[in-house]
């Protein structure tokens, strides 16, 4: 082949080339896009999520049905709480690796590993609590991180403001959980340490968490308390949708 042909093909391949990886990265935008939108109306959030999927070529992926791995961060997600009391949850990240695609509209799908983290912060946290401020505690005689709450309301007549050390912790897999733990320095009011826990103690439970999530651990930290869970084997899709 003539010197002045191969220099032609070459040129020919490297555009092809430059446009499938073009139409690769378009498709892949497309699908996160996409993923988002289906993600932000299934579960009502009031912010659009962020879908990044990993793994080259994209379209090959597409075809196999099977991706490396996804990264979601999702914010303005609510915990529902003690007496109805809502929890913003700001500042969820998950990871998720060994993504299999199911169903005839691509509505089903299975990871083989997903991990997350939901980062609360204090505000948010006071305002799911009444009367209750919520704050960084520091560290208690056994090196723990705690977080301190201060209660200012009326007490029998009279105007109460007291500071208590708490701690944040899970159960069950998907519930969020706030006790006191200090309050041997109350003094001796009758009631008081009662009328402290009915504004202190509640839970907060993470509605459609995915089967195969469980919350797992907590970390007080002064910017906020950081959530961390996760599973294998972990099924994604419109669960309520499969429910009704």
């Amino acid at each position: 082949m003539p010197k002045r042909a191969l220099k032609i093909t070459a040129v020919v391949v490297a555009v092809l080339c430059v446009l499938a990886l073009a139409a690769d990265r378009v498709a892949l935008r497309l699908a996160e896009s996409d993923a988002a939108d289906r993600i932000e109306k299934e579960y009502g959030l009031s912010q659009r999520p962020t879908i990044d999927i990993k793994g080259f070529p994209f379209l090959t992926q597409v075809m196999s049905r099977e991706f490396e791995a996804v990264d979601v961060r999702i914010d303005g997600i609510d915990a529902v709480g003690t007496g109805g009391r809502t929890l913003r949850l700001d500042g969820v990240r998950g990871a998720l690796e060994g993504v299999r695609i199911e169903g005839d509209d691509w509505d089903r799908a299975t990871a083989d590993r997903a991990d997350g983290t939901v980062k609360i912060t204090y505000a948010d946290i006071s305002a799911a609590l009444p009367v209750v401020t919520v704050s960084y505690g520091g560290k208690d005689a056994a090196g723990d991180d705690k977080v301190k709450a201060t209660v200012g309301t009326s007490f029998l007549g009279q105007r109460l403001e007291e500071s208590v050390l708490g701690e944040v912790t899970v159960a069950d897999g998907d519930t969020i959980r706030l006790r006191a733990t200090d309050l041997d320095n109350l003094g001796g009011m009758p009631g008081l340490e009662g009328f402290i826990r009915d504004r202190m103690d509640y839970s907060w439970t993470v509605e459609d968490l995915p089967p195969g999530i469980r919350l797992t651990d907590v970390e007080v930290t002064k910017d906020g308390i950081v959530v961390t869970g996760g599973g294998e084997d972990v099924e994604l899709g419109d669960e309520r949708s499969a429910r009704g």
